[in-house]
């Protein structure tokens, strides 16, 4: 059974929109799975030590894999994109997080379904609202758009951008 799922996409090393724009392709090849359509690109402030900024961005994508089987599609992802594994909140080439999965709940030791900090993530929460406002936060019980009305104010700019798509390959999704 297919469902809709969302995705955070973040780099803040390299040529970022590019590895943004990369990631979206791969994205694009997964067997089992379909990018719906993505939001505008964000740039925001670093959590954790200082480092370059954050481009970010939601993808909305329709997935019949089981979570643990797109987690390790996503990593293999990050890893020929350049992502090297280190320190909680270091920089990296390219970050895939699954924020939401309908209203599914995934509480294992390597993932956790609704992203255990998305409510604290204006970064997030910002190109998902974009997407979707309605969707449902499985365990808080409040909208993506009542999240963002209560999340602290934080650092995030939405960008105009002339090689990111919304919606992916300039197709009219409406």
């Amino acid at each position: 059974m297919s469902e809709n799922i969302y995705l955070g996409l973040g780099s803040n090393l390299g040529n970022r929109e590019q590895l943004m724009l990369s990631s979206l392709e791969c994205l694009g090849h997964i067997d089992a799975a379909a990018v719906l359509r993505s939001s505008s690109l964000y740039e925001s402030a670093p959590l954790g030590p200082p480092q370059p900024r954050y481009l970010n961005a939601v993808v909305e994508m329709e997935c019949s894999l089981a979570p643990q089987q797109l987690l390790a599609i996503l990593q293999q992802i990050e890893v020929d994109l350049g992502r090297v594994r280190s320190t909680r909140w270091a920089p990296r080439a390219i970050d895939l997080d699954i924020l939401l999965w309908g209203e599914r709940l995934v509480a294992d030791v390597n993932l956790q379904i609704p992203h255990l900090e998305l409510h604290q993530r204006r970064f997030a929460l910002e190109p998902l609202c974009e997407l979707n406002p309605g969707a449902n936060h499985p365990v808080l019980g409040q909208t993506v758009k009542e999240l963002l009305r209560n999340v602290q104010q934080q650092d995030v700019v939405k960008l105009s951008s002339t090689d990111w798509r919304s919606p992916p390959c300039g197709e009219d999704l409406g």
